[in-house]
């Protein structure tokens, strides 16, 4: 079923969504307070991210409040700068999210978006179809090892993406989801984009991914990575 895409606004707020998939939500749809105090709710996410899984008309979804990170969230942690809607987080990812769809890549199916304007700033949220049965990469290598055709596969995964132009700006552990078949989908494209195909920002998504699994190397008691998984992802990724 292919994506529907469909746009409203009322004063200060502005909502994109899925039409082959939802009737336009109302306000309640992206409030994760709301969710979190029904019998909707699945699971909220642990850490920083202001994320939670909720169950609407026998389909999960995963709904997203950007945040920000670093420094800048001591001045505010969830407003951007205005500078036009089309530019705002969410209709970046969701549009970005949409063309990936459509063109067969293993990401989420983008549902909704909302951007509200505070002024020169605004915030924003985003639903994404839930990926069933999924688990981060990070967690399933603390758990257990991968064989070698698991990690090629995690390596073709990425080409793909690259091979479309795809830029991931934090790609990384958390970011790769595998399913209970080996297949895998990567997510959070937030600030990632299109770009022309070249070998400098693809290298550059490949040491990101490297560092975060000696990151998690580092840091955990036990995490199953070593030089002959990264090999054995490269020549995936090399096609070898």
């Amino acid at each position: 079923m292919s994506i529907k895409p469909e746009q409203r606004s009322h004063a200060s707020q502005h909502v994109l969504y899925d039409a082959a998939l939802i009737d336009a939500p109302e306000n309640q749809f992206f409030d994760l307070d709301h969710w979190r105090e029904s019998d909707h709710l699945v699971s909220v996410a642990q850490g920083r991210a202001a994320a939670c899984i909720f169950r609407f008309q026998d389909k999960a979804f995963v709904l997203r409040h950007y945040r920000r990170g670093g420094l800048m969230a001591k001045l505010s942690d969830d407003r951007y700068q205005w500078s036009g809607l089309e530019k705002t987080r969410a209709w970046r990812e969701w549009h970005l999210l949409a063309e990936m769809f459509e063109q067969g890549l293993p990401v989420p199916r983008p549902v909704a978006a909302r951007a509200v304007r505070h002024g020169l700033f605004y915030s924003a949220d985003l639903v994404t179809l839930c990926l069933p049965d999924v688990e981060p990469l990070a967690d399933v290598l603390m758990q257990s090892t991968l064989t070698d055709e698991q990690w090629q596969e995690i390596g073709r995964t990425i080409k793909r993406f690259h091979d479309a132009g795809v830029y991931h700006a934090d790609l990384n552990v958390r970011n790769i989801l595998l399913d209970k078949d080996g297949e895998v989908f990567v997510i959070d494209f937030d600030k990632g984009e299109k770009r022309s195909v070249d070998s400098v920002w693809q290298q550059a998504n490949l040491d990101r991914l490297l560092r975060s699994l000696n990151k998690f190397n580092n840091n955990e008691a036990q995490f199953y990575f070593d030089e002959q998984a990264w090999q054995s992802l490269l020549a995936g990724y090399q096609g070898r």
